[in-house]
């Protein structure tokens, strides 16, 4: 018995030894590549910005000049006599109407004023103003002039802006030798006056 068991301790003691040496390490692999991948840009966001315009004021004709001839020796023959003065400019503001608009000029015949004579068969003409807009980065097309105009009763267009044009405050300048006045032979000395009547319309002509 006691043999045995040593035998046996032994034996044990060889078994347990034999798997140590049969025991083989072996690293473990992984794979590490990476794959690169190009990014996408995002779909852009689409939004919006408003503002709302509102018209104030009016269409105006804000001024228009007197026509001075001054005092001229009287012809024995017909004679054109041209202006020496225009006292102001021709003045017309649209703050944002788009119809369009229109300047004419109408005159009454020329008359003495004291003995109420007239002064046949005379004749005014006009040449059109130079128009510019007074603020000058208006983005608005500028209205168009007419040139030469015989004054008459019947009023003649001088300045048009079409529908969508002239939009903005306009100034129309005259220089001395815009206006003539043909006078032919015939008349009599005095002191001539013709009553000029100057119309904005809301539309072009």
């Amino acid at each position: 018995m006691i043999k045995f068991v040593k035998g046996f301790a032994a034996l044990g003691a060889l078994a347990l030894a034999l798997p140590a040496g049969l025991i083989t390490a072996k690293a473990a692999t992984t794979d590490t590549t990476v794959t690169a991948t190009t990014p996408t840009s995002p779909s852009p966001l689409t939004k919006s910005t408003d503002v709302g315009l509102q018209q104030t004021g009016s269409l105006t004709l804000d001024s228009a000049p007197d026509i001075s001839f001054g005092t001229q020796p009287l012809s024995v023959g017909k004679t054109t006599y041209t202006s020496s003065a225009f006292d102001s400019t021709l003045h017309v503001t649209n703050p944002g109407f788009p119809s369009g608009w229109s300047v004419s000029v109408a005159g009454s015949g020329f008359a003495d004023a004291t003995s109420k004579a007239p002064l046949k068969g005379a004749t005014l003409s006009l040449e059109a103003p130079t128009i510019a807009a007074d603020d000058s980065t208006n983005q608005s097309t500028p209205p168009t002039t007419v040139s030469p105009v015989t004054v008459s009763s019947a009023a003649s267009t001088l300045v048009n802006a079409t529908a969508g044009e002239g939009i903005g405050a306009y100034t129309g300048t005259f220089t001395a030798g815009d206006a003539s006045l043909y006078v032919p032979a015939g008349n009599i000395g005095g002191s001539y006056t013709s009553t000029l009547t100057w119309s904005l319309l809301d539309a072009p002509a």
